[in-house]
């Protein structure tokens, strides 16, 4: 199928399969944006994991635990699509240490405190079921089986944070200020975290020409603070944005816009926590290079 056929068959509503054919530009595409999401998840459980000792409760170290397996287990997932599609597990790993790719910009910073990680928890995986919602429509379809799998276990995730964030908030004012605080410091990357502002031209971008992106950052932010914003209220929490407020006439949320600027400065690596989790990752990969070179001997993985 050319090009041209190609993209008249997706105009139609038409979705790729693994074995379907499709253009070589597609295809990397395709796994650009899979890579991309299969790293997310694997920094994103690095995160969490670092607070499992210090967690109190065994039943609540066993749910963080779970949620940091689940982490890995969608990177696992998206990991063998993008074998599939060419791009082995290990390029997504060296690319990202070698400069060649970057992290979202939430994972440029680090939980600092307890209290913190079900307040970043709360807000960051309420914006992924947003955008999961959205994959779930995109043309290839191993992406969207996949992401139907992980959207299940991102609403434990979401639950798990909202019942941690309620029972803090409402045992003492001294754990609702701290969680406060939390929310304070993950707010604006998190609403960072669907993209700059859309242009005229969001209809011409290549993965929404292709169907591998559908909704644009701008509705996609939107329908997250219909979500995030009355959940956080009803538990007593505060926005940290004093312009925050829904226009009745628009019939959508203003805001005050993050620091785009500062956004792209945290993303090429100018973060809080950049260094650390490069550092982290890199000296993870290197302790499990036995690890990888058994299963390449054994057929584990391909070479």
């Amino acid at each position: 199928m050319d090009a041209v056929a190609f993209q008249e068959y997706l105009d139609q509503g038409g979705t790729v399969d693994l074995n379907d054919p499709m253009p070589e530009a597609y295809k990397l595409a395709a796994s650009r944006v899979i890579g991309f999401q299969c790293l997310s998840e694997i920094v994103g459980g690095m995160m969490f994991a670092e607070w499992i000792p210090q967690t109190p409760g065994l039943l609540r170290k066993m749910m963080l635990t779970a949620k940091i397996q689940d982490e890995m287990g969608h990177a696992h997932y998206l990991l063998r699509i993008c074998e599939e599609l060419g791009l082995s597990r290990q390029q997504i790993i060296e690319d990202y240490l070698n400069g060649k790719s970057k992290l979202l910009n939430t994972f440029h910073y680090r939980i600092e405190t307890w209290h913190e990680w079900p307040a970043c928890a709360l807000v960051s995986n309420s914006a992924a079921i947003i955008q999961f919602k959205s994959l779930n429509k995109v043309s290839f379809l191993p992406y969207a089986r996949a992401i139907k799998r992980i959207m299940k276990e991102e609403s434990f995730h979401y639950h798990h944070a909202l019942n941690l964030c309620t029972q803090l908030c409402l045992t003492a004012p001294e754990h609702l200020q701290k969680v406060q605080e939390g929310i304070n410091k993950w707010w604006f990357p998190v609403l960072a975290y669907f993209g700059p502002p859309d242009t005229h031209n969001f209809e011409m971008q290549q993965n929404v020409r292709w169907g591998l992106k559908v909704d644009s950052n701008d509705s996609l932010r939107q329908q997250w603070l219909t979500k995030i914003v009355p959940v956080l209220q009803n538990i007593g929490l505060t926005i940290p944005d004093p312009k925050l407020r829904w226009d009745e006439e628009k019939q959508e949320w203003e805001f005050t816009e993050p620091d785009w600027a500062e956004v792209k400065r945290v993303i090429k690596g100018g973060g809080p926590a950049s260094k650390h989790w490069h550092e982290t990752l890199t000296r993870c990969y290197n302790d499990q290079s036995w690890v990888r070179s058994l299963a390449y001997k054994e057929g584990v993985l391909a070479s």
